[in-house]
């Protein structure tokens, strides 16, 4: 099941895998990749995961699982856009088609193709719905537009960040995208380091002011995108080493990895990633470097209290 997702998406697996282990899963999770048909298959693994744990016999557990892969498991409900949008009606008929209790196993899962597809009208009727969840229903929204997901929507929900399928460009991709010499990305190297020490050293105050030379020293889309996947990398990697694990990508910058691990506990570092992934995808469209620099100064000091 999940197991075999291991080696491409660890982080995410391994945070899912433990959840269910120690009882703790969220109640609304948010997917984010690229591929919409990739993680609507992982989620039918996560699934099968949490269906796991009914304590059934083997022979009912494996009717159920082949019933999943063939989308005939009556708790497993999945809703996908109707032309262009999701639709008020679908998210109420999803609504009262799980007002019974789960008969065959532990929980009901319901699955949203496209979330950002959920226009003000459905993804209102849906809200009291993720607000005031059931017990023994899971919800589980899948995107591959994160800033394209209503705000409500996002507030609600456990976001997960997937490493993209579709554009998987390897371990280079920190400075390979970009026409610059070896000078000037050991500057902005540099310059990045010094981001991390600001954020994970000072407080708030201190960072809006700082804020100015971070937009005078990034002057480019370019240059804010070296800085996130830096940020990206490091904080990855931080993760790999806070949980015993050998690190990756960042084997040239132990000291700010030490620096970034005793300041953070595992699910602070898993925010913070999740954060700079979000602020890829503002990039990405295009939002003012400003309002880029505001949010990373704002909600990494959020994760940090």
């Amino acid at each position: 099941m999940l197991e075999k997702y291991l080696d491409d998406q660890e982080i995410v697996t391994k945070l899912l895998l433990n959840s269910i282990e120690i009882d703790k899963l969220s109640q609304a999770y948010l997917f984010v990749c690229d591929d919409i048909e990739y993680i609507y298959k992982y989620a039918k693994e996560f699934t099968k995961e949490i269906i796991k744990k009914s304590n059934l016999e083997d022979n009912i557990l494996n009717n159920i699982y082949k019933r999943i892969d063939n989308d005939e498991y009556t708790e497993l409900k999945v809703v996908e856009p109707s032309g262009q949008f999701i639709k008020k009606e679908q998210l109420l008929e999803l609504q009262n088609s799980v007002l019974n209790k789960p008969v065959e196993a532990n929980k009901i899962v319901y699955i949203i193709k496209n979330a950002e597809r959920l226009n003000s009208s459905s993804a209102n009727s849906i809200l009291k719905f993720l607000e005031e969840p059931e017990e023994d229903i899971i919800a589980i929204l899948l995107t591959n537009n994160l800033n394209m997901v209503m705000p409500t929507i996002k507030s609600r929900c456990q976001i997960l960040n997937f490493k993209n399928i579709k554009q998987n460009i390897g371990n280079n991709e920190l400075f390979s995208l970009f026409d610059y010499d070896e000078e000037n990305i050991d500057n902005l190297i540099n310059s990045s380091i010094e981001v991390v020490k600001s954020l994970e050293k000072r407080k708030l105050n201190t960072l809006i002011y700082e804020k100015d030379l971070l937009i005078e020293k990034y002057k480019d889309n370019n240059e804010i995108q070296i800085l996130l996947n830096f940020l990206s990398y490091l904080y990855v990697d931080s993760l790999y080493k806070k949980i015993g694990k050998k690190i990756r990508y960042m084997t040239n910058y132990e000291e700010i990895l030490d620096l970034v691990v005793e300041n953070n506990e595992i699910n602070d570092i898993i925010s913070k990633i999740n954060l700079f992934e979000d602020l890829k995808n503002n990039l990405k469209s295009n939002v003012n470097s400003k309002l880029i620099f505001d949010k990373l100064i704002i909600e990494f000091n959020e994760v940090a209290k």
